[in-house]
């Protein structure tokens, strides 16, 4: 064995006693925690003690929690500071004198003093502490990204930008289903750890929104010591049982559909077929609840499957970068954009649809304006062609791509503004629009529009999602035409009517036509099983089932029929197990509702329950009582939840307002909320 210098057999020692004075502030900070856990449990039991005649069962208290302190280390620098000192700063002022000096006594005390560890005794410190941290690392935790901080009801109201309920359905199917589920929340959190979930209790108050939690925040005391994260929301459409009907389904992108394709061998869901992607639309852009004829639905004699099912969802607008009336960061750039139409109606498969196309010129302000405009109607015939002279003076005028020369451009007077009026005049209620990365033609004419369909989004040559093809090389594949090979430039009443041709074949064929993903993973017939309505592995229950994860479903109200067809889809999706996984509880209030969450909870992989809050209940006279109410049965229902559960609290489908909230937590016990605190916190 290798001797070891009179320096090194030092610096040994010196880890050895700051390893186990390390240990010995844990073990204190631990006994610290415990105690006050106990205490704080002891005021909790006092506090909402639940009286079986009263219906919430809550007396006031005040309760004033007091911090136990390890007194040894208190004392020591109170008597060399004569003041308090953070757990942070004392342990590295404890680490700095070892490191000064072999003797701790003058940062422990006397007995620090007998701290002598043998080579035996400093790995088995050095594997607890290992052990420790690892535990630490286990834990399922969700830190948001930037698109979630920005959803935070923390932010200014004119700089939040809202996430959508599917953000918040992706995070619930990640907690239920793991590496399993058929979409991640990664776009605006990281799921760290979801394996370690115990289980997950979502809650669905139906009748409260965003305005309500934010007027009358004072109310929700007990509620916001439970969440951390309270996040702004756009819900779906007022209706009875909405939220749990949109949570339930799957809403799959084309990407979504090919991931499920490459990892479970089958598309077990083509939602683009079977659900309606102008839902959330409808509470961000004017859309009138207007009543639509059947007829309206029925498929377009030219087309084979419904046309709707190719419209961006809200969603993918946000990620294609399309102008939004959304609120934040998006609504400072889109200020100056004006809608389309002043009020629009439902669209429907026999909406018409009309190619759109600009061009741009580079002016002094550093970016393009728009410079000419075309529009294309069905019959592709041009029903709009006009030139626009740019608020600022152009330098570039781009002529190999927009065919904008200084000649053309001499005697043009018509401005922005006046093509606004016209576009508005010209196109119907329901139209929708057609292009090649539209999103780019929409952001030039500075008008917003909601139902769009993007060729370069469901048209895809290369196999590759993200790599999008070009409007030129997708006319030649396809169309067997040749464009923008014009000595002048690019040619847009000739775009908008490749576009126009393009997405009317698509229509003529299938939803799979032209998508070389989908087309090479040779999995056609399920999409045509989706579309003609067999696919039963389509929503949460049906996932839940196959994966054998016992759901329970608690409601106050009777199920709206949506849902109650989505549960037997689930059934179905269960196919010969004999084991019931999912279970419906159907009572008569939101008081009994309360208690079988309380009592079931722990027994399920997911609960979902649904509260309804009704409109008197929200009258002046009553609100604050209905309010402390909702509050009491939040406390109630965490009180319940298990150790590393995750609690999902969402409030919406209010007539008053589209926005509701979010708010979610992982219970920590008091163990883990010990070890979940780092050693120098």
């Amino acid at each position: 064995m290798k001797t070891l210098t009179p320096k090194q057999q030092e610096r040994n020692e010196r880890k050895k006693k700051k390893l186990a004075a390390l240990a010995n502030l844990v073990e204190l900070n631990d006994k610290d925690r415990q105690l006050v856990a106990m205490s704080e449990s002891k005021v909790e039991d006092e506090e909402f003690c639940i009286k079986a005649d009263d219906d919430y069962g809550f007396t006031k208290v005040n309760n004033k929690k007091k911090t136990v302190k390890n007194k040894t280390a208190v004392s020591a620098h109170a008597q060399t500071h004569g003041e308090p000192i953070t757990k942070k700063a004392k342990v590295a002022e404890d680490i700095a004198c070892i490191n000064q000096s072999s003797d701790v006594s003058g940062a422990y005390g006397d007995n620090m003093k007998q701290i002598k560890l043998s080579e035996k005794e400093y790995k088995e410190l050095k594997k607890q502490l290992r052990e420790r941290k690892r535990q630490l690392e286990n834990m399922p935790a969700v830190r948001l990204r930037d698109f979630g901080q920005k959803a935070l009801l923390s932010v200014e109201d004119e700089e939040r930008t809202p996430l959508f309920l599917t953000d918040i359905q992706h995070l619930a199917m990640s907690a239920l289903l793991g590496k399993h589920s058929p979409c991640s929340p990664e776009r605006w959190c990281c799921f760290e750890k979801s394996k370690q979930l115990s289980h997950t209790v979502v809650l669905t108050l139906e009748g409260l929104s965003l305005y309500h939690y934010l007027s009358n925040e004072n109310k929700f005391e007990e509620t916001k010591k439970v969440f951390e994260t309270r996040l702004e929301v756009i819900m779906p459409p007022c209706k009875e049982g909405s939220i749990i009907e949109e949570l339930a389904q799957i809403p799959l992108t084309c990407v979504q559909a090919e991931q499920l394709i490459e990892k479970h061998g089958s598309l077990e869901a083509a939602l683009e077929l079977n659900k309606d992607p102008t839902l959330l639309i409808k509470n961000i852009f004017p859309v009138a609840n207007a009543p639509v004829e059947i007829a309206a639905n029925d498929l377009h004699p030219n087309d084979k499957f419904p046309r709707t099912k190719l419209l961006l969802s809200a969603l993918q607008m946000v990620d294609e970068g399309y102008p939004m009336p959304l609120r934040g960061e998006l609504s400072k750039h889109f200020s100056s954009y004006v809608f389309t139409k002043p009020q629009y109606i439902p669209v429907t498969n026999r909406s018409p649809l009309f190619g759109v196309d600009c061009e741009m010129c580079r002016t002094v302000k550093g970016y393009n304006e728009l410079t000419r405009i075309s529009i294309v109607n069905e019959n592709l015939e041009t029903v709009y062609e006009t030139l626009v002279r740019p608020s600022n003076k152009i330098i570039d005028y781009l002529t190999p791509y927009s065919g904008i020369t200084p000649e053309i451009m001499k005697t043009v007077t018509k401005t922005l503004k006046e093509v606004h009026k016209e576009v508005q005049e010209l196109l119907p209620p329901d139209a929708i629009l057609v292009g090649q990365s539209l999103n780019c033609d929409l952001n030039a004419m500075r008008m917003m529009h909601p139902y769009v369909i993007d060729t370069s989004v469901c048209f895809n040559i290369s196999g590759v999602r993200r790599r999008k093809s070009k409007l030129q090389k997708l006319a030649l594949t396809f169309l067997k035409e040749t464009i923008q090979e014009h000595d002048g430039g690019h040619d847009s009443v000739e775009d908008s009517i490749s576009s126009l041709k393009l997405v009317k074949m698509k229509l003529a064929n299938s939803v799979e036509f032209g998508d070389e993903v989908l087309t090479q993973k040779k999995r056609v017939h399920d999409i045509i099983r989706a579309a003609s309505g067999d696919a039963i592995k389509n929503n949460l229950f049906a996932h839940a089932n196959v994966r054998d994860k016992r759901t329970a479903i608690i409601t106050a109200k009777s199920l709206p029929k949506a849902v109650q067809e989505l549960l037997k889809q689930a059934d179905k999706a269960q196919g010969n197990n004999p084991n019931k996984t999912v279970m419906l509880v159907e009572l008569e209030s939101n008081k009994e509702a309360v208690r079988k969450t309380r009592e079931i909870c722990l027994e399920n992989a997911l609960t979902l329950t649904n509260l309804y809050v009704t409109a008197d209940q929200l009258l002046p006279s009553s609100m604050d009582d209905t309010l402390e109410h909702v509050n009491k049965w939040i406390s109630k229902i965490y009180k319940s939840i298990g150790n590393n559960g995750l609690f999902l609290v969402l409030m919406g489908c209010a007539p008053e307002c589209s926005s509701g909230v979010a708010m979610f937590s992982i219970k920590r016990n008091a163990a883990e909320a010990a070890a979940q605190s780092p050693i120098m916190d």
